[in-house]
Order: structure tokens, then sequence, then C-alpha cells
């Protein structure tokens, strides 16, 4: 887990070294905004408390994430000829990208696609309400243990769910997030 937290941060740091070091393309800004509202959605991905095993690679927001920063590199600085000199970044994301999704996905395909979405999944999650998690006695770093509920839809091309599963994740989360009134954060990837 610790190597994949690595991988996950030097992608990340990479990805915002290229927004950073190199002029944005035409299209760029607008990548730009979407990759944000990408990345904060996971009502179609799977978090790091919810991945059961390498079976979930696929549908986990790691995947999903991977893929869409190869395919910023790939759509914004090599299809446009701006930048040729990122075919090795780029490749290097997609191996990324492979070891995210688990061998089985076709990175390179969802990568150069032109129309390509992503498939996940709904999820949705339910979490025990606040007077539940304030009963609930922290650990030695002041952080709650608890138990929520994930919920699976798969739809159809017409949009009839045609398959559902339902299972328990566990998260933790400072007490103090429940105490002071913040704006809880969703249990993160």
């Amino acid at each position: 887990m610790k190597r994949d937290t690595l991988i996950v941060g030097f992608i990340t740091l990479a990805f915002f070294v290229l927004r950073v070091a190199l002029p944005p393309a035409t299209g760029a800004q607008d990548w730009s905004a979407g990759l944000d509202k990408i990345y904060l959605d996971e009502s179609h991905c799977l978090t790091v408390p919810e991945i059961r095993s390498d079976k979930d690679s696929p549908i986990s927001c790691f995947c999903r994430d991977a893929i869409v920063d190869a395919r910023y590199v790939w759509h914004t600085y090599l299809i446009t000829r701006r930048d040729p000199n990122l075919n090795g970044t780029e490749l290097r994301l997609q191996i990324d990208a492979t070891h995210m999704c688990g061998e089985q996905y076709d990175v390179h395909k969802a990568v150069v696609a032109e129309d390509w979405k992503w498939n996940g999944p709904e999820v949705s999650r339910t979490y025990p309400p606040d007077d539940v998690l304030r009963q609930i006695k922290p650990d030695s770093h002041g952080m709650i243990h608890y138990e929520y509920t994930v919920v699976l839809l798969q739809r159809d091309s017409s949009g009839r769910i045609v398959q559902t599963e339902s299972f328990a994740a566990r998260a933790m989360e400072p007490l103090k997030f429940l105490e002071d009134g913040s704006k809880r954060p969703s249990p993160k990837h």
C-alpha cells in the first residue's frame, strides 16, 4: 500500500509539474477545469476503504485518475504536436495506469480513444449519522473507526439496473471533524 501511495504521489507531482512548466495548448484550460471536477467525483469509482481486492482495481478512483492523467498528456500535448518530447512521460503514465487498473484493462485503448468515457458503476455510500459517530471512542491518535455501506449499481446502455452489489467498508476520520462542526471530507482515495 505504501508503494501505491508513492506512485500516486509521483504521478500527481509529475502532472502538476507538467501543468506549470509547459505552455497551455489550445483547449488545455477546458481540460484543467474538467480534471478538477473528475478527480473530486467519487460517484462512479471506489476509494481506498472500499477496494476489497485486485478485482476492484478496474473500478477504483486510482484507475480512473491514472487513465485521465495519461489522456491529458496524450490529447493535450502529443496528438496536437504541442510537445512531442512528452512521449516518455505519457508512456510512463500508461504503465502506471496499467498498474492501477490491472493487466486485464486495456489502458492504451482508453488513453488514445477520442470518445472514451469512464464506465465505472454508480457508487452510493451510506454513512452512520453524526450522533452515532460521536459515540465511538477515538483511538490514541484521535481517530474514530466505523463501517459504512457501499452500493454498486451497474446499468445497461438504456439506463436499466442490471446488477447491484452491496458491502460494508471501514473508514476512519478525526473525531474533531464531528466535534467542531467542520464539514467532514469523504474517505479519500
